[in-house]
């Protein structure tokens, strides 16, 4: 161990979901041994791969048999296997004495929960490691009785880099987290439990998940924002060689939480830096596993380890840089509609396993810990009482100093922490598992008695985008009563109160009678029935979907419908948090590109919602909107959103993943805001998540045009109008190409290399020249305005030169080339569409002086400006216009070689002569096409076959006329079997 030890990195892949079977998604991953393979199979590319300690195949080759997903293929990895490789590691390490811990990655719906607590009798690692180690103390106390063996139980959320105790209960604050040279970081104030059970330890789960569902609600958070973490702590009293030792391990389960935000953290290398536009602590996470990885490369050279920029690295210290056994299982999607999310996940797993620890066993005799504890705490009362301070008590060598008050608080957290386990090593064991037991009991028979209630009682119970957060909030309507619901501001105060935002003081009544529920809403309150905004008065209905304000999302459970539903042959859908929110956007079914837009669109439009309330509430006077745009690397659209400064009249289109990063800051603002700490206010231009730079650079719009007629080697010319994601026009935009030579040179009508089928070209080299040659109409308000674009495979995009006016001259001229011409490339031009996008930087335009509107005022006076007339374009109608446009020209190149054979029909004629020149027919005809070609083809072996018999072949026009109509009624046969079908 003096070395280190690496982590122990496993993946694992599942079998294909609902959402991916409703795709048709193809599997993206293969493994072999340790190694996984994955490939981008919609994207092109080579396959990458990765080795792990272990990869575990679970997508296939396993039966049901009795519940239990049993193999029936040597490669399948079912829940016994992983648990024998990693469950035991983790048992046995932790009975001698090593901490250990076991995180959790991936996006979700990877799986990450079947690994880690599994289902039914499919059960995972956490379940099995816990029965496994409750059975051990009883086997162990048997044999010796006077030996004390102990189980503590813990567990956190990071929210916003907050740290809470889901345990609390109602008493919900933000704990410190402090640092001693012993210790480490550890978290001030953590509620620690006793257990005695798995059935105890599952019971505290599903109490710290529903803290955890509440708290959500009250912060706008969502679960994939907050990352968890379990504590168990074993603590073994054991009589050795005449005196007591005690052992201590801390087992640590880490679900970190949203991982699919991190797909563009890369996770090699320095790309692992552009996780900060995502998520701080997954992002200084990644920094973390990047420079331990590489101290782990070079362990003479020191590397500074950036634990302190999160919360989520501070807890983490001794699991990733110190004392501790660790092991990371990285869940799988094996669909090729989340290769960048999976390829993220394995970047990251990769990383990981380059990591070393130095895990010692953590043991000393009881009477030596305690008197330790009692000496450092006499030293540290003189400290506070003005004596000399040893800084190392409570500092690392590398940490800045520190400032009085900050010494202090320390001082005292390490106290408090010193004391506490003191007397948790002092105190009688037993009576305090019995007072957490009785705890624990009254706990059942509340849940005992709700469930019982949920039998027969109609309630609302709560919808989550995180399963396990799902039905953990119910609030039940007895008969012949009428519930009042509304925010906290309530008077006289609510029957249910509402957190979050946009929840009124009196946003609705339920009345509850006959059992029937009948909502009123309240007036101006937002109230969604099944996706519809309602107003008035609505009956509910079981298994409707209700939301109130921004983020209180509800099923309707009628027990005595449902059951008379169920006789009268009704069959009741399962609702999810996002069918509910789909509906809200009247999104129905899709192919496989629109429904990964229907998904985007889903999971953001509710996010606009809220960050507008935001702004409201802190009158920021921004508002923000969805925008559905084209995107250049993929042949679909792409969500982004559009913030849009009454202040300045600017709007600046935010990709996703920026605007969640916003979002984490304006969550942060406002709840400062609601806590009255008016600190927000001061917060600088440059962190404000409201406000945009005015010099940043903005889009007027886009321009598509097909490229269908660069596979037919025929020019196009387009005058095309420039449109903003909400098909309003901002001028319009000369766009041409043109087939040319290697040179450059144009080809003109006389090269005549006009082609009538694509795939003739592949093997090929093809030259085209793209030309801008100006804008017209753009708004004046727009300055150094320039285009860009990307063509095919580029990875960069091509840029105009920036120019100011109405009418802008850019004259941009390029050549492109592909030499040869691949099938992909076919493909692209027949498929896929050329975006070229209009950027420009704004002049700003100031409120009117005087206007004291609020955002809210603002907002709604927006809402009611449509009378002002807009030129609307609609861009998939300019791609059907720019398509035709090439069908039109094609037909006039086929034209144009009919009318030189009929010429040279009519010359023959002239002369008297009943022949022509094949070869004449060749400079006509031989240019590689489809249907035309065929009478090449036909005239070719004609020729030979006249050779082969000695005889001189003749072309005479009435076989040319004949041989062109047979071609027409050839159908889509290949040229091959058409001609040998003619002859």
């Amino acid at each position: 161990m003096a070395e280190g030890e690496s982590v122990k990195v496993a993946v694992r892949v599942r079998p294909f979901n609902t959402r991916e079977k409703n795709m048709n998604a193809q599997l993206c991953i293969r493994m072999s041994g340790p190694t996984t393979y994955i490939k981008d199979l919609e994207g092109g590319g080579e396959e990458k791969d990765f080795s792990f300690d272990y990869s575990y195949w679970s997508f296939d080759g396993f039966d049901d048999v009795d519940g239990y997903l049993t193999p029936t293929a040597n490669n399948y990895a079912d829940q016994k296997k992983v648990f024998d490789d990693v469950g035991l590691s983790i048992r046995e390490n932790s009975w001698k004495g090593f901490n250990c811990s076991l995180f959790a990655y991936g996006q979700t719906g990877s799986g990450k929960s079947y690994s880690i607590i599994g289902y039914g009798k499919n059960k995972g690692i956490v379940p099995l490691y816990c029965e496994d180690l409750f059975v051990r103390i009883g086997e162990l106390q048997k044999e010796a009785p006077k030996n004390t063996y102990q189980v503590a139980f813990s567990m956190l959320e990071i929210y916003n880099e907050n740290v809470y105790d889901l345990l609390a209960g109602k008493e919900r604050k933000a704990l410190k987290i402090r640092q001693s040279k012993q210790r480490g970081f550890f978290v001030q104030g953590l509620k620690k439990v006793p257990v005695g059970s798995y059935q105890e330890i599952e019971d505290r789960m599903a109490e710290g998940t529903a803290n955890r569902t509440v708290a959500a609600t009250k912060m706008n958070a969502t679960s994939s924002r907050a990352h968890t973490v379990v504590e168990l702590t074993l603590t073994q009293k054991i009589a050795e060689g005449g005196a007591n030792v005690t052992k201590t391990s801390s087992v640590n389960l880490v679900d970190l939480a949203g991982s699919e935000r991190a797909a563009s953290t890369g996770a090699t290398g320095d790309t692992l830096k552009q996780g900060a536009a995502i998520n701080k602590s997954l992002s200084s996470l990644g920094n973390v596993i990047a420079a331990l990885a590489k101290q782990s490369e070079n362990p003479g050279k020191k590397v500074i380890v950036p634990f302190r920029d999160s919360s989520l690295t501070m807890i983490l210290k001794n699991a990733l840089g110190g004392n501790s056994k660790t092991v990371m299982i990285a869940a799988l999607s094996p669909a090729s509609v989340n290769y960048e999310e999976t390829l993220s996940t394995l970047r990251f797993a990769d990383r990981a396993k380059q990591i070393k620890t130095k895990a010692v066993i953590n043991e000393s005799p009881t009477d030596k810990l305690i008197r330790e504890l009692r000496e450092e705490n006499d030293k540290l009362k003189k400290m506070l009482e003005g004596g000399a301070i040893d800084k190392s008590m409570i500092k690392d060598d590398d940490e800045d100093d520190l400032s009085e008050e900050e010494i202090q608080a320390r001082l005292k957290a390490l106290m408090e922490e010193n004391e506490a386990e003191k007397n948790n090593i002092e105190q009688e064991w037993k009576s305090k598992l019995e007072a957490a037991q009785k705890a624990i009991k009254d706990m059942e028979e509340e849940k005992s008695r709700k469930q019982e209630m949920m039998n027969k009682v109609p309630h609302l119970k709560n919808l989550n985008e995180d399963e396990q957060l799902c039905g953990m909030v119910v609030h039940f309507f007895n008969e012949n009563k009428d519930y009042n619901i509304g925010n906290k501001q309530g008077d006289p105060p609510n029957d249910i109160v509402l957190s979050g935002l946009e929840i009124d003081p009196s946003h609705a009544v339920i009345k509850s009678s006959s059992g029937k529920l009948v909502l009123v809403v309240g007036e101006g309150a937002k109230v969604f029935v099944n996706g519809e905004y309602v107003t008035g008065k609505i009956e509910l209905m079981h298994s409707d979907r209700v939301l109130f304000g921004t983020n209180n999302l509800y099923t309707v459970v009628n027990p005595q419908e449902y059951q008379a539903g169920i006789k009268a042959g009704i069959e009741y859908h399962n609702f999810t948090y996002y069918d509910a929110m789909s509906e809200i956007q009247h999104l129905g079914d899709q192919d496989k590109g629109e429904m990964l837009l229907q998904e985007d669109m889903a999971e953001i439009a509710p996010m606009i919602g809220e960050v507008n309330a935001m702004s409201c509430a802190l009158d920021k006077k921004v508002k923000f909107e969805l925008a559905v745009v084209p995107d250049e690397n993929k042949n679909r659209k792409t969500v982004m959103v559009n913030m849009f400064s009454y202040l300045t009249s600017c709007s600046y289109l935010l990709p996703r993943d920026e605007f969640i990063s916003r979002k984490y800051k304006m969550e942060e603002m406002y709840q400062k805001f609601i806590e009255n700490d008016d600190s927000w206010k001061s917060i600088s231009p440059s962190e404000d998540p409201f406000v945009e730079d005015e010099n940043k650079e903005a889009q007027l719009g886009t321009v598509t045009t097909s490229l269908k007629s660069l596979g037919y080697l025929i020019e196009q010319e387009q005058t095309l109008a420039i449109t903003n994601y909400q098909g309003t026009s901002h001028g319009e935009l000369r766009v041409e190409y043109y087939p040319c030579k290697e040179n450059g040179k144009v080809i003109t009508e006389d090269d005549d290399i006009f082609v009538d089928d694509p795939d003739h070209l592949i093997g090929q080299p093809v030259h085209f020249v793209l030309q801008i040659p100006y804008a017209t109409g753009l708004p004046k308000r727009f300055e150094k305005v320039y285009c860009r674009y990307k063509f095919f495979v580029d990875n960069e995009y091509t840029v105009t030169k920036p120019l100011s006016g109405s009418n802008p001259k850019f004259n941009f001229s390029k050549k492109h080339s592909c030499k040869p011409v691949t099938d992909q490339f076919v493909r692209y031009v027949e498929n896929s569409s050329l975006v070229i996008e209009v950027w420009g930087t704004q002049v700003p335009i100031p409120m009117k002086p005087g206007d004291q509107r609020t955002t809210k005022q603002l907002m709604s006076a927006s809402l009611n400006l449509n009378q002002t007339p807009m030129r609307l374009m609609d861009p998939e109608k300019q791609m059907i216009m720019c398509e035709l446009d090439s069908t039109r020209r094609r037909a006039e190149k086929q034209q144009n070689k009919l009318v030189k054979i009929q010429d040279l029909l009519e010359k023959a004629k002239e002369s008297n002569s009943n022949t022509v020149s094949v070869s004449d027919i060749q400079k006509i005809l031989d240019s590689n096409t489809a249907s035309l070609g065929i009478a090449v083809a036909v005239f070719k072996m004609k020729a030979k076959k006249a050779k082969e018999d000695g005889k001189l072949f003749q072309l005479s026009a009435h076989s040319v006329a004949k041989s062109d109509t047979m071609k027409r009624e050839a159908g889509s046969k290949t040229t091959e079997s058409k001609a040998c079908e003619i002859l």
